[in-house]
């Protein structure tokens, strides 16, 4: 999808607004991502207007999941788990942009409120213990998304084209988890939100993928077998042929 294609889409988007247009209108180039064997990633655009004053803030969540965190140490020159950490309700795919750097928006806590901003998607404990560990194991959950590349360290870019239109690109990885996103996109000016709207994304496999990934999760024992026999099958084959040679 070039530049030109995205300007008039937005152009068009502009002047198909309704006379009594709300504080800010959004969409998406797609609404669904099929993943097969040989998805490498997939590229969304997301384009808008906004009818009053204020910055675009546009967040990316993905399906939640629940997280255990385990620290291990040393002792006697064995590695035991010697602390763990919970995380309930945490996106597994989370992605950011913004129209400027989200340290010079004014949000007055509004950011913790709703949950934006890596440092905002965690719930501190109510313990002490657990308040005392919380940067360490919160820190050690970030990074394992970092490695994973379903989390971005740098909020992306929304650009505007004069006053009105915005625009910006959502990447998603090559692995990310199948199941229900949303793209929620915020107009924050003076440190309140004056425009909001939610568009959902679904990722599915397709496939001998799907079928792999549903037969997985269906029937895990039944799976399981099916792998050992495969596998089994596999070394009895390459021990025949290897015999003949």
């Amino acid at each position: 999808m070039n530049k030109r294609f995205i300007s008039t889409l937005l152009i068009t988007f502009f002047f198909a607004l309704p006379a009594q247009a709300t504080p800010l209108v959004a969409d998406l180039s797609n609404y669904r991502i099929a993943m097969d064997a040989g998805f490498n990633g997939e590229r969304l655009f997301l384009f808008g207007a906004r009818n009053d004053n204020g910055d675009i803030v546009v967040v990316i969540r993905g399906p939640q999941k629940n997280f255990l965190m385990r620290k291990k140490e040393s002792i006697g020159g064995i590695w035991v788990n010697s602390d763990r950490m919970k995380f309930f309700n945490v996106p597994d795919f989370y992605a950011m942009a913004s129209s400027k750097p989200l340290s010079d928006i004014e949000q007055s806590g509004l950011f913790k409120r709703l949950g934006i901003g890596e440092d905002n998607i965690l719930t501190v404990p109510t313990d002490a213990k657990s308040q005392a560990a919380f940067p360490e194991f919160s820190q050690a959950f970030l990074n394992h998304q970092y490695a994973r590349k379903l989390y971005t360290k740098d909020a992306g870019s929304v650009s505007f084209m004069g006053e009105t239109l915005f625009k910006t690109t959502l990447e998603f990885p090559d692995d990310i988890p199948p199941g229900n996103y949303t793209a929620e996109i915020y107009l924050i000016s003076d440190g309140e939100v004056v425009g909001m709207q939610s568009t959902p994304i679904t990722v599915i496999k397709t496939g001998l993928d799907a079928f792999l990934y549903g037969s997985a999760h269906k029937y895990p024992a039944l799976y399981g077998i099916s792998a050992i026999l495969l596998a089994l099958s596999a070394g009895w084959t390459a021990g025949k042929l290897f015999e003949r040679t």
